[in-house]
């Protein structure tokens, strides 16, 4: 039975991938999918096409700029330091921001800026103005202090996607631990799991040959060069590279395995207490669909997790054209790793086709 369900999912990925890219959706992709069965999780990958145009072919190996992919990771971490007592998720913000103090943005608090329900904006381009050298201590003192008064009293409790509420809840846990962010993630996340080496924020990496294996991204305007192994998010560049909203690196197997550790969580099978937090993290919340870290299917408008999966799934879409999906009834993870802005930043034809590529890996699964 769970042969003829893998190979049914192989052959649906293979497909899916190949269409993706007979029609320009992105030069290639990797996807992995992990369901459990026989008493363990079983695995099936598939890859097609190239990293860029006229370029190498893209293998199970191909690393992958995650993007937006970077939000679970971080807000799991985040769970792990509340967990330890390292980071309050009710405190205001201004308790670890002191900046915020007298701020509209210093009275709401962390698990509201984790589901993007704080009331701060979604996006604003900082690194246009930004005077200072990115990466420096300046620059990212600079950003801080113009992110806090971007704020909306109308939107608070609202669902609004906020990428300016994760590099805010980034600063507060590097803090609130005394580490950076990226070793946060690194030891409370990816090396549990096994994953430190196979998914990473890239300035944590001081051997650089893996980039050797990173499918590039596209053209930068503002750094002015093709980017391959450098984060595609100019705010996190401008960061430095470590960020809340973004600048994890990855393969399609890393972030697949760490889906199905949530998963597994979700059943209990990886312990009371990590059971209440995934449980906690993806619990919907009036106001939208984004929860604490995750986002679920949208029952108002066609979701990018497809119209099959169930209505208790969580994922995450991330810019560069990556996504995981999480059905925990099923017991199954969807990854989709590609480099659609290779096409370009405006390729929005992935739109259209994330639907019908869950919708077939679910039939497969399924056997309709």
């Amino acid at each position: 039975m769970t042969l003829d369900i893998s190979m049914r999912i192989e052959d649906a990925l293979r497909r899916q991938l190949n269409a993706g890219c007979a029609e320009g959706i992105f030069p290639g992709a990797s996807a992995s999918v992990a369901f459990w069965g026989n008493g363990g999780w079983q695995r099936v990958d598939a890859c097609s096409g190239v990293r860029l145009e006229g370029g190498a072919e893209v293998t199970p190996d191909t690393i992958y700029d995650l993007a937006s992919l970077t939000k679970p990771w971080v807000a799991t971490a985040a769970l792990r330091l509340y967990q330890a007592g390292l980071f309050a998720l009710e405190a205001p913000t201004a308790a670890l921001i002191p900046e915020a103090t007298d701020l509209p943005i210093g009275e709401r608090t962390w698990a509201e800026v984790l589901s993007h329900r704080s009331g701060l904006v979604a996006w604003e381009p900082f690194y246009e103005r930004l005077s200072e050298e990115p990466g420096t201590d300046e620059a990212r003192a600079w950003i801080l202090t113009d992110l806090l008064p971007r704020w909306d009293e109308t939107t608070v409790g609202v669902s609004v996607y906020s990428d300016l509420g994760y590099i805010l809840a980034g600063i507060a846990m590097a803090r609130s631990a005394g580490a950076p962010l990226d070793e946060l993630v690194a030891q409370r996340v990816a090396a549990p799991l096994g994953l430190d080496e196979t998914v990473f924020f890239g300035p944590s990496r001081r051997d650089e040959t893996w980039k050797s294996e990173c499918a590039p991204t596209g053209w930068s305007p503002w750094r002015a060069r093709v980017l391959v192994g450098e984060v595609h998010d100019d705010n996190c560049a401008a960061l430095g590279g470590v960020a809340g909203h973004a600048g994890m690196f990855g393969t399609a197997r890393g972030v697949a395995t760490f889906g199905a550790a949530c998963v597994g969580a979700w059943h209990g099978r990886r312990g009371a207490l990590e059971e209440e937090s995934i449980r906690f993290a993806t619990a919907p919340r009036a106001g939208g669909t984004h929860r604490l870290g995750w986002d679920g299917k949208s029952e108002k408008e066609r979701s990018a997790a497809g119209s099959l999966i169930d209505a208790d799934a969580f994922g995450h879409l991330g810019f560069t054209g990556t996504s995981m999906w999480c059905d925990p009834r099923r017991q199954l993870v969807i990854v989709l790793l590609s480099n659609r802005v290779a096409v370009s930043d405006d390729n929005a034809a992935i739109r259209a086709y994330r639907p019908v590529f869950h919708d077939a890996v679910i039939a497969a699964f399924d056997d309709r």
